[in-house]
């Protein structure tokens, strides 16, 4: 099944800036390409944000353009990137200014390439095309253009925290790291948790179970919301995820049988299966009755 990786990546990523930046989706530019991968965060409140990890870098305005893991990086996305990002900057300067602070210098404007993994290759690119590329910590590059900002970012390199939490739980990653972000997801407020368990159980069901089996055990019993993942992949995708045998287990048969009504599961089972399956006691039972 095929997955689309930018509204998760999005839906999780506003759960952690939305008190702090408005946040669209969709920014139309002209006829500017790929706008199913871009995010714009526009700083909306005068208190400084509480990031300490990746998002401590955000700046007033900030144009994001997220790829999936299983899209491939092209160092041809970072000229897009920046035709892109300046035109959106000159359609926002036209703006009123709503919510948002004032107009900010282009020093306070940033531009972001989000990826699973960058590799040596496409940084070398980078830095030709860029000039003045700098690591400025693990996963984390810094460049400027025209006084603008740049930072590439490479999710398999980032540390497992909070702000890189939704990279995490997005990206494709060895089991080891996947074990490690269920960890830290099961250590968050209830109302995080319930979003983020969620997508860890939809997409990396098997760190989330051993980790949810812990974490039940050392915590207040909680839930986990699939209502988006349900909405986005359907509900076979999801029980085919959970596995038919656990779902069934987990709501029990009278329950299944209950909601079913038992003359259309008789129905639907139909009378020669339901006589082929009987004991020879049961056989000599249902004469007796009848």
């Amino acid at each position: 099944m095929s997955t689309q990786w930018h509204p998760i990546f999005a839906q999780l990523l506003r759960l952690q800036v939305e008190d702090y930046y408005e946040m669209r989706t969709t920014m139309p530019v002209g006829d500017a390409p790929r706008l199913a991968d871009i995010v714009l965060l526009r700083r909306t409140s005068r208190v400084p944000p509480p990031f300490r990890g990746l998002w401590r870098h955000l700046t007033v305005w900030n144009l994001l353009e997220y790829k999936g893991p299983t899209v491939s990086p092209r160092l041809r996305d970072l000229e897009l990137l920046v035709e892109l990002g300046l035109g959106i900057d000159r359609r926002l300067r036209g703006e009123p200014s709503g919510r948002t602070l004032q107009e900010p210098k282009p020093e306070n404007v940033s531009f972001w390439y989000l990826a699973n993994h960058l590799g040596r290759q496409f940084i070398h690119g980078a830095t030709e095309k860029l000039g003045n590329l700098q690591p400025i910590g693990p996963g984390l590059w810094r460049g400027k253009v025209l006084s603008r900002l740049v930072f590439l970012t490479s999710a398999a390199e980032l540390p497992v925290e909070n702000d890189a939490l939704p990279f995490h739980i997005v990206g494709q990653q060895p089991i080891d790291r996947q074990l490690d972000v269920a960890r830290l997801v099961a250590e968050q407020p209830a109302e995080v948790l319930a979003a983020y368990g969620g997508w860890m159980a939809t997409l990396h069901p098997a760190a989330w179970k051993e980790v949810e089996d812990m974490a039940r055990t050392a915590r207040q019993p909680y839930k986990i919301d699939f209502r988006p993942a349900i909405e986005m992949y359907g509900l076979p995708y999801i029980i085919e995820q959970a596995g038919l045998q656990r779902v069934i287990e987990s709501i029990g048969l009278p329950r299944l049988i209950e909601q079913i009504g038992e003359k259309e599961a008789i129905k639907e089972i139909g009378l020669d299966r339901i006589i082929a399956n009987l004991t020879p006691a049961q056989r000599r039972e249902l004469k007796k009755r009848l």
